[in-house]
């Protein structure tokens, strides 16, 4: 676990702040911000200084934490109403990620005190708890995933479900680090994942800072990969898994399933209980985030050049869907689930 002592938590509870590592800034700089109200949590998840669908969800719930130290009414139906009305707003901020209405839910549980001073320190108390509770949670996903490791395998994975993407150990990179820590040797084949390159400036920079063995691919080399027998089990995370299995994750996701299946590889979704939509019988229902064209057409550069000639237009939806034929297993910190068994999880 030396090594994994080089990871930073990605977020963490003050006083009366959060720290959260501006996911921006790397992998150039280690940057800390500090948030001090839930307007600056809603900016953070939309300017994805945070992002990674666990993370998303805890920073939101922190939100609802720092919005009950700021309300100075007598009241506590009144701070109820307040922080509801506050919670509806956060959870606007990032809608396919089903984690952030879950958590910010957990924070609005109707407090047990009737006095709002006892409420807000029950409240600092309950996000601490769940702050402790997903990290838990992170390397139970680990405990379990290590198994599927083997020495020699190699494993690919898609955008950025590491440590980064919860507040510790992360998902898909839990069984990882976890089976790392156990003495196995592996190479983690590391999709660059474009247009945010989440793969590249994120996973890359945390497998190289935890000494993982690991290479970058552009995302359009699975293929080949996978064809050529470099390619033992993948593992990505996920942003909403319906009921029966299917799961929403980062763009390029569904054709890694695909892939993987024709080529008889392995295809695990590794999630914490909370990305389980339980409302949710199919993805059919999953509203897929689409994020300004400008990502693409104005942001990607050669030579120091933008690239796009004038007037292009581009699509860029930030998840697609997976359906559940094509997944293998659910690593989760209750145990790996076949897709027809996710009812099973409490």
């Amino acid at each position: 676990m030396k090594n994994l002592k080089n990871l930073p938590k990605t977020i963490e509870l003050k006083k009366d702040y959060l720290s959260l590592v501006d996911q921006t800034k790397l992998p150039g700089k280690l940057k800390f911000i500090k948030l001090t109200n839930y307007r600056q949590v809603i900016k953070a998840i939309k300017t994805m200084q945070v992002r990674g669908a666990q993370a998303i969800g805890l920073t939101g719930a922190g939100g609802i934490f720092l919005a009950s130290r700021s309300f100075f009414g007598k009241s506590v139906l009144d701070l109820e109403k307040y922080l509801h009305q506050v919670g509806r707003e956060i959870v606007k901020a990032r809608p396919t990620a089903v984690n952030l209405a879950w958590a910010v839910g957990k924070m609005l549980a109707s407090p047990e005190n009737r006095s709002v001073k006892a409420a807000q320190m029950e409240l600092a108390k309950r996000y601490s708890k769940l702050l402790d509770s997903e990290m838990n949670n992170n390397l139970l996903i680990g405990k379990f995933g290590e198994k599927l490791i083997k020495s020699s395998m190699r494993i690919l994975t898609h955008c950025n479900a590491g440590s980064l993407s919860g507040v510790w150990f992360g998902t898909a990179t839990a069984p990882i680090y976890a089976a790392q820590a156990r003495g196995k040797k592996f190479k983690v084949l590391v999709d660059e994942t474009r247009p945010w390159l989440q793969g590249i400036r994120l996973t890359a920079w945390e497998l190289d800072r935890a000494g993982v063995n690991y290479q970058v691919n552009v995302d359009s080399a699975a293929g080949y990969l996978m064809s050529q027998k470099m390619v033992d089990i993948v593992i990505v995370g996920a942003d909403r898994i319906a009921l029966n299995g299917d799961t929403a994750n980062k763009i390029g996701t569904y054709q890694l399933a695909v892939l993987a299946q024709k080529h008889h590889i392995p295809f695990y979704v590794a999630a914490v209980s909370g990305t389980v939509d339980r409302s949710m019988k199919n993805g059919r229902g999953i509203k897929v985030e689409e994020r300004s064209g400008a990502e693409i057409l104005l942001d990607v550069k050669y030579q120091g050049k933008k690239i796009a000639p004038p007037g292009a237009k581009a699509f860029n939806p930030v998840f697609d869907i997976t359906p559940a034929k094509y997944i293998t297993g659910f690593i989760t910190e209750q145990g790996i689930f076949k897709p027809g068994e996710l009812y099973k999880i409490k």
